[in-house]
């Protein structure tokens, strides 16, 4: 098994976000169908595969693959 070493990007250290989630949207998110939160899903891997650069993409990778 290979091990990869993924650390974060200089130019990234100290960035972030952060996002409010209100009580509204959590009960509209409690009804919605399963279709509708896979629709959602897939739309929102779609946009990010969308924006990211190929060096990007193979990060995500590695990532997704890593094993402890």
């Amino acid at each position: 098994m290979k091990n990869y070493n993924i650390i974060p990007k200089a130019e990234n250290a100290g960035k972030g976000f952060d996002y409010t989630v209100t009580d509204e949207q959590i009960k509209e998110h409690q009804n919605r169908t399963l279709l509708e939160i896979f629709e959602w899903l897939e739309n929102t891997n779609k946009f990010i595969y969308s924006i990211q650069t190929p060096e990007e993409r193979e990060r995500m990778k590695l990532a997704k693959n890593f094993k402890a």
